[in-house]
């Protein structure tokens, strides 16, 4: 009789720690668009690049810019790395009086970013980038002879997050950039400080 009890016994443990590795297994998966996905090891370190796409308006005008970052992650919350953000096409600010000249805007620098419910398909990041700048005016002949004006920006963001692979996510928000004091013909500090469209691809090993 004891022996059946123990066998009883002997087969409820052993099924509970089979439920119980299950459920620990299925909580270690992180959620995205094409199905779940388990990591196979998590590392305590990865790595990733993220191309992007900025918009802001400069005094009336539309600037469409082009940034990259890229850096390493610390348990999937924390990455902190290096970006590079150049304009795209032409700024023709609505103020300027010289015909035929557009703006030029580079910025580079560093950022930290803070990553919240990675394993959620859909959750939120918030990266700042923390750098230094510069805008100079240009025409089709090559430099317009105006110098340039260099300036300090931080730009924190606030961006959801979708996980559509195991190693590549979408970002969609917006940050607000602030510019220090910077003085280039007629445009000011806040000519370039303000609300900033972001959407980007990050490519990487996140755990």
């Amino acid at each position: 009789m004891m022996g059946k009890y123990a066998k009883r016994l002997l087969s409820m443990a052993v099924t509970i720690a089979v439920a119980a590795t299950t459920l620990a297994q299925d909580s270690t998966k992180a959620r995205t668009l094409f199905g779940n996905q388990k990591s196979q090891t998590r590392q305590p370190i990865g790595f990733f690049v993220a191309p992007g796409y900025q918009t802001k308006a400069i005094d009336k005008s539309a600037s469409h810019l082009l940034l990259l970052r890229a850096g390493i992650t610390l348990g999937d919350k924390w990455s902190l790395g290096g970006y590079f953000n150049t304009s795209l096409g032409e700024i023709r600010p609505k103020n300027e009086t010289v015909p035929n000249t557009y703006l030029d805007y580079r910025s580079y620098g560093g950022f930290v970013e803070y990553t919240a419910w990675a394993k959620k398909m859909m959750h939120l990041s918030f990266p700042v980038l923390v750098g230094v700048g510069e805008i100079e005016l240009d025409n089709e002949a090559g430099a317009a002879n105006f110098g340039e004006a260099n300036f300090f920006k931080v730009e924190p963001s606030a961006l959801l997050e979708i996980n559509l692979h195991k190693y590549a996510r979408l970002q969609l928000g917006a940050g607000y950039r602030f510019v220090g004091n910077v003085q280039y013909r007629h445009l000011t500090q806040a000519d370039l400080s303000g609300l900033v469209g972001h959407a980007a691809l990050k490519f990487g090993l996140f755990r």
